[in-house]
C-alpha cells in the first residue's frame, strides 16, 4: 500500500508529492516528482560546478559563459551533476520524515525512474532498508532436555591425570602394539589413483593416536598395528579440504610403523598431591572431591548454555521476519573483519588464511552469510522479547554493574566514569542475562 505525504515548497508554493512504498526485505521506496523548473535550477548549479573543472580557449577556468560551455560540451554534460543536486535535495526532504529515519538502516540508494529531459517532468526515487516487523510466538513453554551434570569416576581420573601431565614421562611401550592414546612414530606415503601427491609423504612422523589431527579414519585404522608392520590405510579427503585438487578424493597411505610410546604418570600418593600446591588439598581423596565439584560446576554452565541455545534455535526457527539485507551485511562484514585481522596477525593473505581453515572464499562467504543471517535474526527476536516482556535494565541495575566493575583490582576509574564509557555494553549484557533467565524460567524440561 502506498502512503502519500504532501509538502509545500517555499519558493513558488508549488505542491510536491512524495510517495512512500513498502518493498520486500523491509525496504522503503520514496518516489519524488521532479518538475522542469527544479531541473533547470539544478542545471544552473551544475554549470557552476562543472564549468570550474574545464578550461575553454579564450576564458579563464570557470569564467566561460553558459552558452559557450554548452556549445563545447553540450547541456547533457551537466545532467549527472544536476541529478546529484536533485537527489541530495530529496535526501534532505526524506530525513525530515522522523518516523522513517527512526527506523532507517544504512544509506539511501538513488534511482532514476524516467528518461531525463529538459522541459518534462520525471521521477527519482530513494530506497532504504528499515528495521523489520518481528513476529515472535510461542517463546514460553519451549521443551528442553533436562540438565545432566553427572560426573563419572573416569572423568575425575582424567582431570587428575591432566594435572600431572607436566610430570609425565614418555616411555617405549612394552608391547609394541598401538592403542588409542599411544604415540606412534611412522613413515607414510600418500597416493591418489596410484600417483603420489605433494605434501603426502613424511618420515619418522610422531602422532598421538586419537588426537584427530589426520584425515577422518586414518588414526582409527592404525590402532592394533605392530612395530615394523606395513599397512595400507584407505581414506577419503573431506569435500571442504583446503587443497582443492584433493577434496573429496579417495586416497591410500602406505604406513610403516617404527615404534610405540606411552605416557607414564607419577604415582598419585598423598605426598605427590601435596607437591601440586592446591589450596586446602593434601590427600588424593580431597583432590578427587575438588575435581569432581569443578567438573560438576563446569557441566552446569555447559548444560545451561545448551538449553539456552536450544531455546533460541527454536525461537529463531519459528520467528517471522522480512530480513533487510543491510542488517545481514553489517553482521557479515563484522565477522569477516575478525578473520581478516587474524590473517593480518599471521602476516598472510586473507585468501590463504581461509584455505588453511579448509575452505574456499566462496564457501567462506556462503557459511559466514548464513551465520550472519542467523545472528541478525537472533538480535531482532531477542530485542522483541525484551521489549514485550519489559526486561530492560533499570538505571539502578546499570549503576550497580558499574560499581561492581569499579571495585575490581587495578581499576582506577570511578563508577560514574565506567558507566559513561560502557553504558551500551552494560545495557546489552544485563538485558541478555535477564532474557536468558526469563526463557529458562518459562521453559519446560523433559
Amino acid at each position: 500500500m502506498e502512503e502519500q505525504t504532501f509538502q509545500i515548497e517555499n519558493l513558488g508554493l508549488r505542491l510536491k508529492i512524495m510517495v512512500k512504498e513498502k518493498l520486500e526485505n523491509s525496504r522503503v521506496k520514496l518516489t519524488f516528482d521532479v518538475t522542469p523548473e527544479e531541473f533547470e535550477s539544478a542545471l544552473d548549479k551544475a554549470f557552476v560546478v562543472e564549468n570550474a573543472k574545464v578550461t575553454i580557449h579564450g576564458f579563464r577556468a570557470g569564467k566561460a559563459p553558459r552558452s559557450v560551455f554548452e556549445k563545447n560540451y553540450g547541456v547533457e554534460a551537466l545532467y549527472a551533476s544536476a541529478i546529484d543536486e536533485i537527489l541530495n535535495n530529496k535526501v534532505q526532504e526524506a530525513i525530515k520524515d522522523e518516523e522513517l529515519i527512526k527506523e532507517a538502516i544504512g544509506q539511501f540508494e538513488p534511482l532514476i525512474e524516467d528518461k531525463v529531459e529538459r522541459g518534462k517532468n520525471f521521477k527519482v526515487s530513494l530506497v532504504i532498508d528499515v528495521y523489520p516487523e518481528v513476529e515472535v510466538k510461542d517463546y514460553k513453554g519451549i521443551e528442553v532436555k533436562k540438565q545432566n551434570t553427572r560426573v563419572t569416576e573416569d572423568e575425575v581420573n582424567k582431570a587428575i591425570e591432566s594435572l600431572a601431565k607436566k610430570d609425565a614421562k614418555m616411555e617405549l611401550k612394552a608391547e609394541q602394539v598401538i592403542a588409542k592414546g599411544d604415540y606412534a612414530t611412522f613413515d607414510f606415503v600418500g597416493s591418489v589413483d596410484g600417483v603420489e601427491f605433494p605434501g603426502g609423504k613424511a618420515d619418522n612422523y610422531e602422532l598421538q593416536i586419537g588426537s584427530g589431527q589426520f584425515i577422518p579414519g586414518f588414526e582409527d585404522q592404525m590402532i592394533g598395528m605392530k612395530q615394523n608392520e606395513v599397512k595400507d590405510i584407505n581414506v577419503t579427503f573431506p569435500e571442504n579440504y583446503g587443497e582443492a585438487s584433493l577434496a573429496g578424493k579417495k586416497a591410500v597411505f602406505k604406513v610403516t610403523l617404527h615404534e610405540v610410546k606411552e605416557e607414564k604418570f607419577p604415582e598419585f600418593t598423598d605426598e605427590y598431591v601435596k607437591s601440586l600446591n592446591i589450596k586446602d588439598v593434601n590427600t588424593l581423596e580431597e583432590l578427587k572431591k575438588v575435581k569432581k565439584q569443578e567438573l560438576k560446576d563446569a557441566k552446569k554452565v555447559s548444560e545451561k548454555d545448551r538449553q539456552v541455545n536450544d531455546i533460541f534455535n527454536t525461537i529463531i526457527d519459528n520467528a517471522k521476519i522480512d530480513m533487510p539485507k543491510t542488517l545481514v551485511d553489517q553482521r557479515y562484514n563484522g565477522m569477516k573483519a575478525q578473520y581478516e585481522q587474524q590473517a593480518k596477525m599471521y602476516n598472510i593473505p586473507f585468501e590463504t588464511f581461509i584455505q588453511i581453515m579448509g575452505a574456499t572464499l566462496e564457501q567462506f562467504e556462503d557459511v559466514t552469510r548464513k551465520q550472519a543471517t542467523r545472528q541478525a535474526t537472533f538480535d531482532l527476536v531477542a530485542g522483541k522479547i525484551i521489549e514485550v516482556e519489559k526486561l530492560q535494565p533499570t538505571e539502578e541495575e546499570l549503576k550497580a554493574k558499574a560499581e561492581e566493575e569499579a571495585k575490581k583490582p587495578g581499576n582506577k576509574a570511578t563508577a560514574e566514569e565506567i558507566l559513561k564509557q560502557n553504558q551500551a555494553v552494560f545495557y546489552n549484557q544485563l538485558a541478555y542475562d535477564k532474557l536468558v533467565e526469563f526463557l529458562l524460567a518459562n521453559a519446560k524440561e523433559i
